[in-house]
């Protein structure tokens, strides 16, 4: 019992920190100077990797356009090697299996965007033949499940909540989905 209730904490935990960073980056003006992410990495800002930022936005705009529906509505997954590999099912087959499983739900999948951190789980998105996308972040590594609230995991954490306010100033409203 105890085991549920601290998921249920932790997951209330991460959606309030969820929120909260969307609400803060709703204000937040991308010229302000008086705000700096966790780690110099994860800025976009650097000139040598301009058009590598381009070359993304590109690539990410026509990942949510093919997933998309009528009204740039998309559904959105990130996963990584953790989640996409290793022991049968993966957290990944569970989650595809519950579109075939629930009551109306199976055309849902073609509206279904995959983020994948890492190579590993980019590769198992191709495989299973669905809309996918290939978040990169130069100099960090997101193959292994983090501690909460550890260094890393914050890092994964604010390029996830970075990635969505990209995909809304697209003009793209998304269901996500852990």
């Amino acid at each position: 019992m105890d085991s549920s209730k601290d998921h249920s904490v932790r997951n209330l935990a991460l959606l309030s920190l969820l929120v909260a960073a969307v609400v803060f980056l709703s204000f937040w003006s991308p010229n302000a100077e008086r705000f700096s992410l966790p780690s110099q990495s994860l800025q976009r800002s650097s000139p040598s990797t301009e058009k590598a930022t381009e070359r993304e936005k590109d690539e990410m705009e026509t990942a949510l356009e093919k997933a998309s529906m009528e009204n740039k509505t998309v559904i959105i997954a990130v996963v990584n090697k953790a989640y996409a590999a290793g022991e049968m099912p993966t957290m990944l087959d569970l989650f595809l299996e519950s579109f075939w499983v629930g009551e109306g739900t199976r055309e849902l999948v073609d509206h279904l965007l995959v983020v994948a951190v890492d190579q590993t789980a980019y590769d198992r998105c191709i495989f299973r033949g669905l809309h996918c996308y290939r978040l990169e972040t130069e100099g960090v590594d997101f193959t292994r499940e983090e501690i909460y609230v550890s260094e890393e995991f914050i890092k994964m954490m604010w390029r996830r909540t970075l990635f969505l306010l990209d995909v809304l100033r697209k003009g793209f409203s998304f269901i996500f989905t852990v």
